[in-house]
């Protein structure tokens, strides 16, 4: 289970730096968070993670599209799905299975 937890938080590190000092193409980056999402959940994969990705992948989208309707706070150059980029509801999905993954691990369940 360690390396499971492990292997999501150091490709958002990656990819955050990535982000920053590259700052490659929304397609790019696209592309690169569609790698994690397919290694975090390629290598190892536990009952009702892909549930809990599809969730957070909506969720994340109709509240990043839903709160850009009614106040723009955060303005994203070049995005292309309804003002939000393409890999933000990816992020919001892996995002909920990496929190998961780490609740579980501190709490100490098998």
């Amino acid at each position: 289970m360690a390396k499971s937890i492990y292997l999501p938080l150091v490709l958002f590190i990656l990819f955050f730096c990535i982000q920053v000092f590259i700052k490659p193409s929304e397609t790019a980056l696209f592309v690169f968070v569609l790698a994690i999402t397919i290694l975090s959940l390629g290598l190892q994969r536990y009952k009702g993670e892909i549930k809990l990705f599809f969730l957070g992948l909506v969720l994340g989208f109709i509240i990043e599209v839903g709160l850009g309707l009614i106040s723009r706070q955060q303005y994203w150059d070049d995005a292309s799905l309804l003002g939000v980029p393409m890999w933000l509801p990816l992020i919001w999905g892996i995002g909920f299975v990496a929190i998961t993954r780490v609740g579980i691990r501190l709490r100490g369940i098998q």
